[in-house]
């Protein structure tokens, strides 16, 4: 079994991860940390949970000289919130060599960021749109990065930010390093990455499977016009200690909020319309247990890490089995049993079969009070935990703390 001792990282490095109580490197760590060490481009087709973060960032720290102040790598993100994850993250793994890491994100004061940055910060992990906006006032600048990651382009593209990813890897040296990080790989990540990077390895690893032993799945037919009415009930019937609504648009998330809000439902929409401070609002309140109910999309709920979620509502069927693995993983940790519940249409049956194969079990029809044990065939549970925010090697902050503190 390998150790993250055998990967050729430092003893400051190693020092860090003891402290945090890391000993054993996740898959896509275990291939893509030798890789990044070589100094070689790297591609990681890697979904959320299966421990990227320190994949990219135990090298990337590694690459950094303390002694000299100017930003010498830079990662971007497609959302505040991962980009808070991913501060939190380097600042604990660097703490015993020292790394200075500042994080830049749109929704917060950019004179103190700018005056962080004169301070001095080796490492800067942003949003997009922040780091374009730095740029342009000329108060971060790129010239001697050394090492750049994209992490989760694929939200990135679906975001709309790739014109402008290109132009801030323009303003790199054209001899740096880059790890990209996608789950997916579309079209415009490929051509990206034939542009952008030299001679890249390509490293893929399976998204995480699902404990169900601790997640009691069911689902719940019904027509696309009954669907609001339907959730009203499965609530009222579970009374959940708290809970997160999947849909897929923010249009979608208003508009159910509203519904239940008029069946006198108390709930909060968490998307990416809202202004900066009302999402870090309904997301304190939710992990401050203020709020017991939250209608959110995908990307917007990635900041949310909270073991008290008794429910995950799948109201929209997930895009893909793998989506729907990370959406209920939020449920049923530290010991507790959790509860999820997808609604499905007639004609969404083939998605709900597909997501039962990928995890491996039956998931049955929801009526009050059921269980699923009572339900799944003998020896049918499977599968490893899911891994936390990065698989099991992640600090345990809230992304709620205030990055710019220190760990």
């Amino acid at each position: 079994m390998t150790t993250f001792a055998e990967l050729g990282l430092s003893e400051p490095i190693l020092d860090a991860l003891t402290h945090l109580g890391y000993d054993k490197p996740t898959p896509i760590q275990e291939q893509a940390i030798p890789v990044l060490l070589e100094g070689r481009d790297m591609i990681g087709q890697a979904q959320t949970g299966t421990g990227k973060t320190a994949a990219f960032g135990l090298p990337l720290l590694e690459y950094i000289d303390v002694r000299d102040e100017d930003v010498q790598a830079l990662v971007l993100t497609p959302t505040r919130e991962l980009c808070i994850q991913v501060t939190q993250a380097l600042r604990a793994y660097g703490a015993k060599k020292g790394v200075e890491v500042v994080a830049v994100f749109g929704g917060a004061p950019i004179r103190t960021q700018i005056a962080q940055l004169k301070e001095g910060g080796q490492v800067v992990v942003g949003t997009v749109g922040r780091v374009m906006d730095l740029m342009g006032r000329h108060a971060l600048m790129l010239d001697g990065t050394r090492f750049v990651v994209l992490d989760e382009a694929d939200e990135m593209l679906d975001l709309g930010f790739f014109e402008d990813v290109e132009k801030i890897l323009a303003r790199c040296p054209s001899g740096r390093q880059t790890g990209l990080f996608s789950a997916t790989m579309p079209p415009p990540i490929k051509k990206l990455a034939e542009k952008g990077m030299y001679d890249p390895v390509t490293i893929k690893v399976a998204a995480a499977t699902l404990t169900i032993d601790t997640v009691e799945q069911f689902h719940v037919e019904v027509s696309q016009s009954d669907k609001p009415a339907a959730l009203a009930k499965v609530l009222k019937e579970e009374r959940p200690d708290q809970a997160i609504i999947f849909v897929r648009t923010k249009i979608g998330a208003d508009r159910l909020a509203r519904s239940l809000d008029r069946d006198g439902i108390r709930v909060k929409a968490l998307h990416g319309d809202l202004s900066q401070g009302s999402r870090d609002g309904v997301m304190i309140a939710f992990k401050g247990g203020r709020e017991k109910l939250i209608v959110a999309t995908d990307i917007a709920a990635r900041g949310l890490d909270i073991s008290g979620v008794t429910h995950v509502i799948n109201y929209d069927v997930p895009n893909s089995p793998d989506v729907y693995v990370h959406r209920i993983g939020r449920t049923g940790r530290v010991g507790r049993t959790g509860r999820a519940l997808t609604f499905i249409t007639s004609k969404q049956r083939d998605d709900l079969e597909a997501i039962e194969r990928h995890a491996k079990t039956k998931i049955v029809a929801w009526s009050p009070g059921a269980t699923s044990d009572q339900h799944r065939p003998e020896g049918e549970r499977a599968g490893a935990a899911e891994p936390g925010p990065d698989g099991g090697v992640e600090p345990q902050e809230a992304a709620a703390a205030d990055p710019q503190a220190a760990p």
